[in-house]
């Protein structure tokens, strides 16, 4: 009795719940070594999963978006599975690919993203999630408290950054510009970007409102990147009709 309130009392202090309920995982009659192998393979994967809800946290993703609740419905007629699986390795994280998912309002390309997203921390790379405008919101309050160098960095360090919803609202020049400066500077480091936007490229001068700074941003955006044609139905709609 006294070496089993030990191990309890030792597992709780070095934070291993697995060790303190040993009786739920060691079977009779296993020897130490078996023991210890499936205590530790346990305890592991407890870490492993504890870890991975931690980053999703972090990261910010949205709420049961992920692969396994996507849909490919023939009213998206351009969306390929072969691309879904591609983007499911997260190679090109790896090789500093961009992607942009394109098309109509509810298509699905919030869903993909979070998806993607959740499958890249499961591979063990950090991810951000955020709304374009939530981040130039954050980007502007920054540069106001001379926070603009520690936000900058927070969006730099990231494996994927995952922007949503470009072009919901016009942006102000000094907006515009920090996006162009986010894009920027990640591509410089060969850092992904994940962007949606209810707009083809040809139509971003209508919430960005210059001309050259679309070229330039959709030249540093485009240029290595995977581009998803989303336009279809309604995702949301054509999804029950499954």
């Amino acid at each position: 009795m006294d070496n089993i309130v030990s191990i309890k009392s030792l597992a709780q202090s070095l934070r291993m719940p697995v060790f303190e309920a040993y009786a739920d995982y060691v079977k009779p009659g296993m020897s130490i070594e078996d023991a210890l192998t499936k205590l530790m393979t346990e305890e592991c994967a407890r870490r492993h999963d504890a870890s991975v809800k931690r980053r999703i946290r972090a990261a910010g993703l949205p709420n049961g978006k992920t692969i396994d609740t996507f849909k490919l419905v023939p009213s998206i007629p351009h969306l390929k599975e072969e691309q879904i699986r591609s983007l499911l390795t997260c190679k090109f994280i790896e090789n500093g690919v961009n992607v942009c998912a394109l098309g109509g309002s509810g298509t699905g390309k919030s869903h993909l993203m979070g998806a993607i997203g959740r499958e890249a921390v499961h591979l063990g790379h950090s991810v951000k999630y955020l709304r374009v405008s939530d981040m130039l919101t954050m980007l502007h309050e920054a540069s106001t408290s001379m926070r603009l160098g520690a936000m900058m960095k927070s969006l730099l360090k990231v494996s994927l950054l995952s922007l949503d919803e470009l072009g919901y609202i016009s942006l102000t020049a000094k907006k515009a510009q920090f996006l162009f400066d986010v894009v920027a500077k990640r591509s410089e480091i060969g850092g992904s970007i994940f962007v949606t936007s209810n707009f083809e490229f040809s139509r971003w001068e209508s919430f960005i409102g210059d001309k050259i700074l679309v070229k330039a941003l959709v030249g540093k955006l485009a240029g290595d990147s995977v581009i998803l044609n989303m336009n279809g139905e309604d995702y949301r709609l054509a999804s029950k009709k499954k």
